[in-house]
């Protein structure tokens, strides 16, 4: 069975919690071939840097693109052990980031003019 860290181009990485909140995982996945291929119980630069410690010189110098959330232990990491690669935020943080974008002015000023009309149901509000 082949290595699942030959060949690497392109990883992501990010943690979650589970268990109510109070551990945490880290997850790398190999964006070329769509898997996880490493995982670890904590987070931070520590953990991540274990994952490059697995990783060969020639493993590393293969990874192109990590792509990851904004955390800076990532950034930190990524110049450590792969100092070629690009950091690239991932597809789920930037649909996260700017699908709460929008509402964050419109929350803060009061609507100038409120438009009735029926679009599908909802009352469109104009905010200037």
């Amino acid at each position: 069975m082949p290595s699942p860290f030959g060949g690497l181009t392109s990883i992501g990485v990010d943690e979650t919690s589970y268990r109510k909140g109070h551990t945490c995982i880290t997850v790398v996945v190999d964006h070329e071939r769509h898997r996880a291929i490493w995982a670890h119980d904590g987070y931070g630069r520590d953990v991540f840097g274990l994952f490059f410690q697995t990783l060969t010189p020639e493993q590393r110098a293969s990874i192109r693109v990590v792509a990851g959330d904004g955390a800076r232990w990532i950034d930190s990491c990524v110049h450590e052990w792969c100092p070629n690669a690009e950091r690239a935020p991932d597809g789920f943080h930037i649909v996260s980031w700017t699908s709460g974008a929008p509402d964050n002015p419109r929350k803060q000023q009061k609507p100038l003019f409120v438009l009735s009309r029926k679009t599908a149901g909802r009352q469109l509000i104009f905010a200037v």
